[in-house]
This record gives C-alpha cells, structure tokens and sequence, in this order.
C-alpha cells in the first residue's frame, strides 16, 4: 500500500503507546506540506486494529491507526496526488467561473488556493519521483 499524503495544513496527532501505562505516548505536530509516507508494514493490535507504518519527511518513523488516515484524509488535512488533482480541476472551474461573472474576489481567491494547491503538487511530485529513484 505504499502511499504518499502531503498534509494541507497543519495539526497534530496523538501517537498511540501499548506499553502498560502508555509511558511512550506523545503528541507529533505535522505541518503544512510535510510528506507522510504509508508504507506495507504494518500491526494489528486487539481492540484497537490495525496500525501502519508511516514516516514524516524521511526522519520521523511512527505507527498510525487506519481509522486515524481515513479521518485525517476525509476532513482534507492530508492528502494523495489524486485529490490534488481534484482540488486543481475544481479550483480551475471556479477560476472559468469567476471569469466569466467578472467576479475579481473569486478569481483572486482561487487564483491564490490554485498557486498553493500547485505548490503541493509539486513537492508530492518530487518526492514520489525521489521515491522512484530510490527503489530502482
């Protein structure tokens, strides 16, 4: 399943410890456009499922829960090359939009979210090739 997010904005997620008393439990911020590489390995824990392997741009290694990538990925926080594409055609029409109504706040307000959105991609991009190169 390796799979690449890049995180839109920022926020922070509470890394789960399964020592008795927790001891290793803290809290990872992750900002805005850091890459966060899902990789194969993975655990399943009883009672609380299935784990997998992530690093935060090529330094920090912890586990993450599935519930925990699917909630983080369906409120927009991370996201794949895939939904960035989504968000750049959406962000596209709007720009049409504001073009054709002559509407300048809109088109100056998705013209700036369609720059940030391409800087994303961009960065994805480089890594996912950098990832290419890598496993050749």
């Amino acid at each position: 399943m390796n799979r690449d997010f890049i995180a839109v904005q920022p926020f922070s997620h509470q890394i789960e410890c399964f020592c008795p008393g927790s001891i290793h439990t803290e809290l990872l911020r992750i900002e805005q456009a850091d890459i966060i590489k899902v990789t194969n390995e993975r655990k399943y824990i009883v009672g609380y499922g299935w784990y997998f392997k992530a690093v935060v741009d090529d330094y920090y290694c912890f586990y993450i829960a599935l519930e925990d990538l699917e909630y983080y990925n369906a409120k927009g926080q991370i996201l794949l090359m895939e939904d960035i594409e989504l968000s750049l055609n959406y962000l596209n029409f709007q720009i049409d939009q504001a073009l054709d109504n002559k509407d300048e706040a809109n088109f100056r307000l998705f013209s700036e979210q369609l720059m940030e959105v391409n800087q994303l991609k961009v960065k994805l991009e480089k890594s996912l090739e950098a990832d290419d190169l890598f496993y050749i």
